[in-house]
């Protein structure tokens, strides 16, 4: 059984079929670090997670900024399974056709920013902007 740390202090245990779901539960809840048992059990740092995962490249979940770059089909179909949504719910969520979404998982095309930061905000991998509007626009 897999263990959570979270951010507050507490600690949970979670039921997962496997290791990589651990990793995506330990993302989804936002935890601290995953406690994986074995001999010896390792614990693992919610940064530690997302580099596992190939999600730990430098301004992935970052707003937008000059030079950023889109995901690759890799990370764009683990923050699906992350997020525990399929094409068909990804593209009603964010109102583009499943085809869509489906050609950005097979590395057709580039995810715009604008998509990939809900789907990151959706998954509670990035915040919502805290800018006021006018504060963006100056």
């Amino acid at each position: 059984m897999f263990a959570l740390l979270l951010r507050d202090g507490s600690r949970t245990e979670i039921e997962a079929p496997d290791f990589w779901e651990a990793m995506r539960v330990a993302l989804r809840l936002d935890a601290a670090q995953l406690e994986v048992p074995g001999d010896p059990p390792r614990s693992m740092t919610a940064e530690q997670v997302r580099h596992e995962l190939a999600l730990g490249r430098p301004g992935l979940f970052d707003e937008y900024a000059p030079g950023w770059q889109p995901p690759n089909a890799t990370e764009f179909r683990e923050l699906l399974r992350i997020a525990d949504l399929s094409a068909s719910k990804t593209g009603l969520l964010v109102g583009v056709d499943a085809r869509k979404i489906r050609k950005w998982a097979g590395g057709e095309g580039e995810v715009p920013y604008a998509v990939w930061r809900l789907l990151c905000i959706y998954a509670g991998l990035a915040g919502a902007p805290s800018h006021r509007f006018n504060e963006i626009t100056k």
